[in-house]
């Protein structure tokens, strides 16, 4: 959609967003004051905290256009594991330009406690549509109804961690990074006849547990 079609609070609050991400991508988080911001992009300091009320609340909107293109640019069709390789390979698409942001929210990412954690109340909101559309990814006839919610929310927490690695990675072209992605594809792929045998039953169980408790401090935050 374009700018004139939008109305001008809105164009206004994208605005002061896409400046605010530029200033984190070229000074770091830390680094950028909402002054800093304003100026940047040309409004008052009032202006500016008319629409955002902290640095916080602009992560928190990149949170949510995050979701929202990976949620456009990962629909389609395909086998189960070409579906899972393309929801991993553009979630790292949309994130390769932020690498020195994420660094410096690292350390929020896994304290419940925190505005800006991915286990947070503050983020519940889109947590949930991303395990959702994670959990998405298994309706294939080939996975049982009651393996989707367990295999969706174990591909999230593991896309998590694969985030987490490309971050860090400093592999020449972040091959590691890509044959990590590929590895978890293979898993993914082939967890539901695994996990749907008879004999898995108490694996079942345990992750469903394990799920469960890990979810809880998040809730309780």
């Amino acid at each position: 959609m374009s700018d004139k079609k939008q109305p001008k609070g809105e164009v206004t609050r994208r605005h002061i967003l896409d400046t605010a991400l530029g200033l984190f991508r070229r000074r770091g988080f830390e680094q950028t004051t909402m002054r800093d911001i304003a100026q940047a992009a040309e409004l008052s300091l009032g202006a500016a905290y008319h629409y955002f009320g902290s640095k916080e609340d602009l992560v928190r909107a990149y949170y949510e256009w995050t979701q929202d293109e990976h949620e456009r640019r990962s629909t389609g069709g395909g086998e189960l594991r070409e579906r899972v390789r393309r929801l991993l390979s553009t979630k790292l698409e949309l994130l390769s330009r932020d690498r020195k942001l994420l660094v410096a929210l690292l350390g929020n990412l896994g304290d419940p406690s925190h505005p800006l954690s991915v286990f947070g109340r503050a983020t519940g909101a889109v947590r949930e549509r991303s395990i959702e559309q994670f959990t998405a990814v298994f309706d294939d006839p080939a996975v049982p109804l009651e393996l989707k919610g367990l295999l969706g929310r174990g591909l999230w927490l593991s896309h998590l961690g694969l985030f987490l690695f490309f971050v860090h990675d400093r592999s020449k072209g972040q091959t590691a990074t890509t044959e990590l992605l590929e590895l978890i594809v293979d898993v993914a792929s082939n967890a539901a006849p695994l996990l749907g045998h008879p004999l898995a039953a108490s694996a079942r169980a345990r992750l469903s547990r394990i799920f469960g408790e890990f979810e809880a401090p998040g809730a309780a935050s």
